[in-house]
């Protein structure tokens, strides 16, 4: 997946962040990273469900580069 396309999804959930949006990668293996806006902020909170690390952010470029270098780890198609 591109870092743009990414950042277009970030952006919308953003916009949206009163509406309780989350995007969620699974790998094949049942590795996932879901994604959720905090309600009335800019702040991203990411979840990796294998190591439950928690990561929060307020920067779309900074929660970009950490989406795409999820699925890169994974071996995902980069280019979809």
């Amino acid at each position: 997946m591109k870092v743009d396309h990414v950042k277009v999804f970030l952006k919308t959930m953003v916009e949206f962040n009163t509406s309780k949006i989350s995007q969620g990668f699974t790998t094949e293996d049942g590795h996932s990273l879901s994604i959720r806006c905090l309600p009335g902020t800019t702040t991203f909170e990411l979840t990796n469900s294998q190591t439950q690390e928690v990561v929060q952010n307020d920067s779309i470029d900074e929660t970009a580069q950490y989406i795409v270098a999820f699925l890169a780890s994974h071996d995902l198609s980069l280019n979809s």
